[in-house]
């Protein structure tokens, strides 16, 4: 199957879930200069991210009791894949990413010293990845909701039963196609604000 991109475009970041995200219960304290910091950080991160989603489409071959093997390969394991992708008949597999801006402002920050600085722009490139993934999902919905199908919720290497290193596994799916995320030995992506991980697609029902 071809390897496609998605261009979220930039984030539009709230500041309220950034405070939030900072364990402030009541945000009608939150000190105003505390505000201002995260305000500015905000408006940082809205410029240096740069969103960009590769996804390719795969068909399934089985999900059985703790496997996801997809047709030509690859085979996932966990049991999460019969809880959520049983009657998948596709996934869609995807690495996304902001680009390397955020992560290197974050280590300026903390090399001089502004910290709290360095805080709200690592939180909020955070939520510039959600933000990315949120509008990838709402157009696979949009594409799949004629055609009577719809999307598992979205799994990862790492997260429940899927091991972490599996994660190669995952990108051989791209087939050697320029991605803009490399892969570690230890199965660390880079830039770090990135996620990989797959949606199964599934009958309305």
């Amino acid at each position: 199957m071809p390897v496609e991109r998605f261009a979220a475009g930039a984030p539009k970041l709230k500041l309220d879930p950034v405070l939030r995200f900072q364990r402030y219960r009541d945000l009608s304290q939150v000190a105003p200069a505390i505000r201002d910091v995260a305000r500015d950080m905000l408006r940082l991160v809205e410029t240096l991210a740069v969103p960009d989603v590769v996804f390719v489409k795969q068909p399934v071959d089985s999900v059985d009791r703790d496997a996801l093997r997809l047709v030509g390969g690859p085979t996932f394991h966990g049991r999460c894949f019969q809880t959520h992708l049983a009657d998948a008949t596709e996934v869609v597999c995807f690495v996304c990413t902001i680009g390397p801006a955020v992560d290197a402002r974050v280590a300026e920050m903390t090399e001089s010293d502004e910290l709290l600085e360095a805080l709200f722009v690592e939180t909020a490139g955070w939520l510039a990845i959600e933000d990315a993934l949120r509008k990838f999902r709402a157009r696979l919905t949009a594409d799949l909701r004629p055609k009577g199908r719809r999307l598992s919720p979205r799994l990862a290497p790492g997260f429940m039963d899927w091991a972490l290193t599996e994660q190669p596994g995952l990108f051989s799916v791209f087939a050697g196609a320029p991605l803009p995320v490399s892969l570690s030995e230890y199965c660390v992506m880079t830039p770090k604000k990135s996620v990989s991980g797959l949606f199964g697609v599934l009958q309305t029902t």
